[in-house]
């Protein structure tokens, strides 16, 4: 998966979605995750999951992209109802439940930037652990970035030897130590440019439960999606 991707449709759409509040949207999120753990029948959570690919659609997100990224844990959920010994009604129904929320995720953060995200839990987590997770989100992909980078030159110049388990395992751990060092230098940069524009441990944005006309979309959806399944029995 690529999350770099992500991150580029959150921060450049401008679709229905987008424009809506991360509040409206986390709502969204609940009452689908609720209608997924509330059916009992497969069909309308089949019916409710067309329902966000044709909103992820006219909101402009990339649907083909969301929906296929939401059959990952279709894998879990057929591997945990076959477990069960269950015949093809329960293996489809665990299946529905698995992707209608995960397609609802999918849609939450490929259309809210990501400090918005993070803003959002600093409303019910203490700042601290809010920043925390934040500056968490950003060193990730640095240090996935340095990594590739790492195991390329490791290639080019001939680090990494098949038929040597004693040689790549020494060379693996000596450059699993140099980025160790380079992520605490990172690290302390990233610190101390964030103090000097002002950082004084509290995060820039923070984000509130306000609602205006744009939320319609996320919250007409969700409660669309959860009556579908309260009704239709």
């Amino acid at each position: 998966m690529d999350v770099t991707k992500i991150d580029h449709w959150a921060a450049s759409g401008s679709g229905p979605l987008h424009r809506s509040s991360p509040a409206a949207k986390f709502i969204f999120l609940l009452l689908i995750v609720a209608a997924a753990v509330m059916s009992k029948n497969p069909y309308p959570l089949i019916v409710g999951y067309g329902t966000l690919i044709v909103v992820a659609g006219l909101s402009g997100l990339p649907w083909s992209r969301v929906m296929g990224l939401s059959w990952y844990a279709s894998v879990f959920a057929f591997l945990y109802s076959f477990s069960l010994r269950g015949g093809i009604w329960t293996h489809l129904l665990f299946v529905v439940k698995a992707i209608t929320p995960s397609c609802a995720m999918l849609m939450f953060i490929v259309s809210t930037p990501y400090p918005r995200i993070f803003s959002l839990l600093s409303v019910v987590l203490p700042e601290m652990i809010a920043a925390g997770l934040f500056m968490t989100y950003r060193t990730l992909f640095i240090l996935l970035d340095m990594m590739d980078n790492f195991a390329v030159a490791i290639r080019i110049r001939g680090g990494f030897s098949p038929g040597s388990l004693y040689k790549n395992g020494a060379n693996i751990s000596r450059g699993i130590a140099m980025l160790l060092v380079q992520a605490v230098e990172r690290a302390s940069r990233i610190y101390a440019v964030m103090v000097v524009r002002g950082y004084s441990g509290s995060m820039a944005e923070k984000s509130t439960f306000r609602f205006h006309r744009a939320d319609w979309l996320p919250l007409a959806t969700g409660a669309a999606v959860l009556l579908l399944i309260i009704f239709w029995r």
